[in-house]
């Protein structure tokens, strides 16, 4: 039976082909399937075998009429430049079921220990506008106008403004891969970050395959939908041209105005010389920002017009993709097994587990199963993070 060939159906194969590609499944496996789809080679049980463990996807699944309807949280708010992603890879769907696990524990916890729901979630409204609502995050942080003046890179500043968000309540992940599975890698043409309101445990998930700069503009725009209240899935590309919802907009100008504020960025403006091109590469050596925030903000400053925007808006994207080809995939992190692991970890979560575990409010069991740990990688976890 294992060398027989089964029947397949089409639309099983075209599922699972988006699958392979969304959940950056290797190029022998898509060839594979593409071959069942073409009608080239038909599949068997032991290939069918194989590539469901290489894509996380249920063997008998390759056996239904239909594809399954995939449940995720925040199917309604997915967008990849602003087009629909009509099937989020398993990879997606299971980090996201995790981190609502998580979510959900954490929130328990707040309220069992008579911690009260954070006022900042849901406290802005887009009517605000950009600068107040700029304004009252800054606040909230204690950031000064020119916070990222401190900081000699943009991985310090992510470093220093993601403990500033933990600090306040919010829940901050990051990963490159689900859980501590290194062959199922989170593809950040997909998602770079996404964010799950719940008033007693916000949550942010961060990409970690996401470029530094990368990540820093997500952690600001997912904050900012923390404070309008609304979940969200995003993935806004370096640069693109496609229309976005009013909240998006919103959302992206006012992690913008953090990052690059209004003031400071015209002042500086007017101190150069040349093209709009330098000027922004010149200006990208004070704001720890991409080239395509400062771009951005430019146009929505007046400082060029919609055609030339456009015209260096596709100048930075070949430039940008062409930096990206020539960089080797270094995985998800490397070294040091367990900083690895404590970047992946909010560390008042886990702080939080550990004192529930030993005072015997939550089993050990449910400890590792929501860590994807054992005992021994748990415990030094909490050593590596201070203990409590």
């Amino acid at each position: 039976m294992p060398g027989v060939s089964v029947n397949v159906q089409p639309a099983i194969l075209d599922w699972a082909m988006q699958k392979a590609q969304m959940g950056n499944a290797g190029s022998s496996v898509i060839e594979m399937i593409a071959k069942w789809i073409s009608g080239e080679k038909a599949p068997t049980f032991n290939q069918i075998e194989d590539v469901s463990k290489k894509i996380s996807i249920p063997f008998g699944f390759f056996f239904l009429k239909e594809p399954p309807i995939d449940e995720c949280k925040i199917v309604d708010f997915r967008t990849v430049d602003s087009i629909s992603v009509q099937n989020p890879s398993r990879n997606l769907i299971d980090t996201v079921d995790l981190m609502s696990n998580v979510q959900e524990w954490m929130a328990e916890y707040n309220k069992d220990n008579g911690i009260s729901a954070y006022p900042f979630v849901g406290s802005a409204k887009i009517s605000d506008g950009v600068a107040i609502t700029a304004n009252a995050i800054r606040a909230e942080l204690e950031l000064s106008l020119n916070w990222f003046d401190d900081f000699k890179s943009s991985a310090e500043a992510f470093k220093s403004l993601r403990n500033s968000i933990m600090n306040l309540g919010v829940l901050v992940m990051m990963n490159g891969v689900v859980g501590n599975s290194t062959h199922r890698t989170l593809n950040v043409k997909e998602f770079r970050a996404f964010t799950l309101i719940d008033p007693y445990a916000p949550l942010i998930f961060i990409n970690s395959k996401d470029s530094v700069n990368g990540r820093l503009f997500s952690l600001l725009h997912e904050l900012v939908h923390v404070w309008i209240g609304q979940d969200n899935f995003y993935n806004d590309r370096y640069g693109t041209s496609q229309k976005v919802s009013r909240e998006e907009q919103f959302c992206n100008a006012v992690a913008a105005e953090i990052l690059v504020p209004t003031s400071l960025f015209s002042a500086d403006w007017s101190m150069q010389s040349g093209d709009a091109e330098s000027i922004i590469n010149a200006l990208g050596k004070r704001f720890i920002c991409s080239r395509f925030v400062l771009l951005r903000k430019a146009l929505d400053t007046c400082k060029i017009g919609q055609a030339e925007y456009e015209g260096l808006l596709k100048i930075f994207q070949k430039q940008f993709r062409a930096t990206q080809d020539q960089k080797p995939d270094k995985g998800s992190g490397g070294g040091d097994f367990y900083r690895t692991l404590r970047t992946k970890w909010d560390r008042r979560f886990i702080q939080a587990l550990y004192a529930s575990a030993q005072s015997g409010r939550t089993q050990y069991k449910d400890v590792y199963r929501l860590t994807n740990t054992t005992g021994k990688t748990f415990h030094e976890l909490v050593e590596r993070m201070g203990g409590i």
